[in-house]
């Protein structure tokens, strides 16, 4: 069974998470037609990435750095908020 070692919750199994992707951040982008094109056609590359997944049970969302081609995860950390871009 695949694990991710949280700093914040402790040895986790893979199943409480949902990968979210990169797409969040791309949604903050000034430019609504690459936001838009991020979010519909992604990325695909085999790469480290770094991508927003939410942890059910506890209601957390992590930043989690990830090697797409091996899978390993180099990083976890807590998500911050989000500035709004607005000012709003």
């Amino acid at each position: 069974m695949k694990q991710f070692r949280c700093p914040i919750l402790g040895l986790r199994p893979a199943q409480e998470f949902i990968c979210a992707g990169s797409a969040i951040e791309g949604l903050l982008q000034a430019d609504s037609a690459a936001a838009r094109s991020g979010v519909y056609f992604g990325d695909a590359t085999a790469r480290v990435k770094r991508e927003w997944w939410y942890h059910r049970p506890s209601q957390l969302w992590f930043l989690i750095e990830r090697d797409t081609a091996s899978d390993e995860v180099m990083a976890i950390e807590l998500a911050q908020p989000v500035e709004d871009a607005h000012g709003a």
